[in-house]
């Protein structure tokens, strides 16, 4: 018996896991970090690893949906799209990733001495075959653009809060 058919349907394997738990600290009260993650319309201008994006439902909205294609640095692409599930504005959101990459996601903004704090939470597994293949070689290069990929985006959205982009 091969490992692959003693996996339990619905369980998610280990070997095609992605995690991300990260916190981010902005120099504005969480209203304006709002105000500027709603500009939902600037995304690819913003992320140049972000192509053929489409909003559905209103931006950030409970009930939308943000689809796109993923390319990082390095060559691999994959289409992913967010569910928004609930949306409080300012403070949360709660997705689902579904596409290439599915799993539950969390974004949380509060309030902190000097502005707001970004928190971001998924769990996603990888369903595109080719990632499932390199993952099986290769699983700290995909991570490794994965975290390149949120290092930019941070980056990126830091600047367009500081009124720099």
């Amino acid at each position: 018996m091969t490992k692959a058919s003693t996996r339990r349907a619905g369980v998610p394997d280990p070997l095609h896991m992605i995690h991300l738990d990260g916190r981010y600290r902005f120099p504005a009260p969480p209203d304006e970090v709002w105000h500027h993650m709603n500009r939902v319309d600037e995304f690819p201008t913003w992320w140049r690893w972000l192509r053929e994006f489409q909003v559905e439902g209103g931006g950030l909205t409970s009930g939308g949906v943000l689809r796109g294609l993923v390319v990082p640095p390095i060559p691999y692409r994959f289409r992913v799209g967010i569910a928004l599930d609930e949306v409080a504005p300012a403070e949360r959101i709660v997705a689902t990733l579904t596409g290439d990459l599915e799993g539950p996601a969390e974004l949380g903004l509060t309030e902190v001495a000097g502005g707001a704090e970004l928190t971001i939470r998924w769990d996603v597994e990888m369903r595109k075959p080719a990632m499932r293949r390199a993952a099986s070689v290769a699983k700290p290069l995909l991570v490794w653009g994965h975290d390149q990929v949120i290092e930019i985006t941070v980056r990126r959205f830091q600047a367009v809060v500081d009124g720099r982009l």
